[in-house]
């Protein structure tokens, strides 16, 4: 009878936690919707990482929060570049064009994909009229993350776009700049 019983609970169809992704991510920065699309409906439960202000917009902090939950994360990180001497247009299009890496466009904005990550660099202006980039990075990490087909490239670029729209908004630094609403072009 114990064998039986002992069978019987090894052959149960166990099935996983759902993974409860909130509505709002990030110290209540960002929607959680297009977060809960890159990561698996079931398994471990979410959990959120935040080092930096929840508002996002410090100059003196960088931000990321990872989002993590059935052995997959979704990594988002933006700072800023003070000088564009540091790294420049030219620097963004040779990081681009390396092998490996798909160029991306946005408007007059530029960035890439490489590997799990996809980076964009926004230009905006300093209060006091120099030039300041704003870099934001949205990686995916585990299980069955990757970035190799066209599908997982969009989802994580068009997160990757509300990143820089928010950042872009909010940036105490920099002056308002205005983005597409849409998606960067990929290729």
């Amino acid at each position: 009878m114990v064998l039986i019983g002992l069978g019987a609970w090894a052959l149960w169809p166990w099935e996983e936690p759902a993974v409860a992704v909130p509505d709002r991510v990030c110290g209540d920065a960002l929607p959680g919707d297009p977060v809960r699309d890159l990561l698996p409906e079931h398994g471990k439960g979410f959990e959120e990482y935040l080092f930096g202000s929840s508002s996002a917009t410090s100059v003196s902090t960088t931000w990321k929060c990872t989002l993590s939950a059935g052995g997959q994360s979704v990594h988002l990180e933006k700072y800023l570049i003070l000088s564009t001497d540091d790294y420049s247009s030219q620097d963004i299009a040779r990081d681009a064009a390396k092998a490996g890496n798909t160029p991306l466009s946005w408007g007059t904005e530029k960035g890439f994909i490489e590997g799990n990550a996809v980076s964009l660099f926004v230009g905006c202006t300093s209060s006091k009229g120099s030039p300041v980039l704003l870099v934001t990075r949205t990686a995916v990490s585990g299980g069955d993350a990757e970035l190799k087909d066209r599908a997982a490239q969009e989802e994580v670029t068009a997160l990757a776009a509300d990143i820089a729209r928010f950042m872009a908004a909010r940036m105490d630094y920099c002056e308002p700049h205005e983005l597409p609403d849409d998606a960067p072009t990929i290729g």
